[in-house]
């Protein structure tokens, strides 16, 4: 999965690397999904100031495979954790979060479902559904994984929206360009814009996880101290308010 998508990704991601001595303190690549509650648990951090640049997963992490000068690395799917931990790119990880995969769709245009399944049925023919890419964007690998387990990914794939990171599809719902959109739970909370119309089962999908790590390649002083915040107990209050559910 990973391999097929470095060429693609590769002349972007170096591109995207930001020049050096541009963040002052902590720099942190996190998952999009992450906006909001990490911005809150950074400002509560009583160590050295904390930016955070927000992207799909997969980019940030072709970003510090190129040589990006990040110091911590959040991810939605492990598999990118574990691709720069392969590489020697990263020191120490921890799984911190999980989260669920949800159906939304425009705010006032649907109702709670009985089912997935019953959700996906009653689609209209020409109904558009927005999700991550596919093969590389974490939510977007759940979604994938979620419409399998439904036997409706063949089905759905010539409307299947891919886009770059799960806000921009959770976007796409709120605007109405998209009927609907497989986004995370606390994606849904944030954005008043969209309503949930199912919870995904579990089962229909690989367990979702945030690892934090630190990447090797940083030097502050104090990254694994903020890695051990990210764990503690304040950080997951502010994490649960946002709809993520903490790991012990």
């Amino acid at each position: 999965m990973l391999k097929a998508l470095r060429a693609l990704l590769g002349a972007a991601a170096i591109a995207a690397v930001p020049a050096p001595g541009l963040a002052e303190g902590l720099l942190v690549f996190a998952a999009a999904s992450l906006r909001g509650a990490l911005d809150e648990v950074g400002a509560a951090w009583a160590g050295a100031p904390v930016t955070i640049s927000y992207g799909g997963s997969a980019m940030l992490a072709r970003q510090i495979e190129a040589g990006a000068p990040a110091d911590l690395f959040v991810s939605a799917h492990q598999a990118w954790m574990s691709h720069l931990s392969d590489l020697g790119l990263i020191s120490e990880s921890r799984e911190i979060l999980s989260n669920r995969l949800v159906l939304v769709g425009p705010q006032g245009q649907v109702e709670p479902a009985a089912s997935f399944a019953a959700a996906l049925d009653a689609l209209p023919e020409d109904a558009r559904l927005a999700t991550g890419l596919l093969n590389a964007v974490p939510a977007g690998i759940y979604a994938r994984q979620a419409l399998t387990t439904e036997q409706m990914l063949h089905t759905l794939m010539p409307r299947i929206v891919q886009t770059e990171n799960v806000r921009i599809a959770l976007a796409l719902a709120a605007r109405g360009e998209v009927a609907r959109a497989l986004v995370y739970r606390s994606d849904a909370m944030a954005e008043p814009g969209v309503a949930i119309e199912v919870l995904i089962p579990q089962f229909h999908h690989q367990p979702i996880r945030y690892p934090a790590g630190i990447v090797a390649n940083g030097d502050h002083p104090e990254a694994a101290d903020f890695l051990t915040f990210l764990s503690g107990a304040e950080a997951g209050a502010v994490f649960a308010g946002h709809g993520f559910e903490v790991l012990e």
